[in-house]
């Protein structure tokens, strides 16, 4: 893959965000995984996990700042997780889309121009994963 130019760090902290939302709120059992992949003129990095999926309802208010959906009150959180990561990525002049099923999982799909993929970013992802961060819950 091409290398990207953009602020490694903050790149890193919008995966982890939307990892992270993968991880609470997937039971035992769920599996998460991390893809990334070539497309077009972009770079796209892929989370997918087999947790309940998101509502109708809910869907198209994630990334909003505080909103937490259906589940709030059985998952601790703030609210900011997916908007601070739509916010990262939307700086580097990416797009971040989310789509869901009821009790199939949620693939949440970061973009980033070829032009600006920061390089090295997405090993240090996979490390952490790998090191028992994440992974079969």
């Amino acid at each position: 893959m091409p290398p990207i130019e953009g602020d490694a760090d903050l790149l890193m902290l919008a995966i982890l965000n939307i990892v992270d939302n993968a991880w609470k709120y997937s039971s035992t059992g769920a599996s998460i995984e991390l893809r990334a992949y070539e497309d077009g003129n972009w770079i796209a990095i892929e989370v997918a996990d087999t947790g309940p999926g998101i509502s109708d309802e809910d869907l198209p208010h994630l990334g909003e700042e505080l909103f937490r959906g259906e589940l709030r009150n059985q998952v601790e959180g703030s609210g900011m997780g997916l908007a601070l990561a739509r916010a990262i990525v939307r700086r580097h002049h990416g797009l971040m889309s989310i789509r869901s099923r009821r009790t199939q999982g949620t693939v949440v799909t970061v973009k980033i121009p070829e032009k600006i993929v920061v390089a090295g970013s997405l090993p240090r992802v996979a490390h952490l994963l790998h090191d028992g961060m994440m992974g079969e819950r």
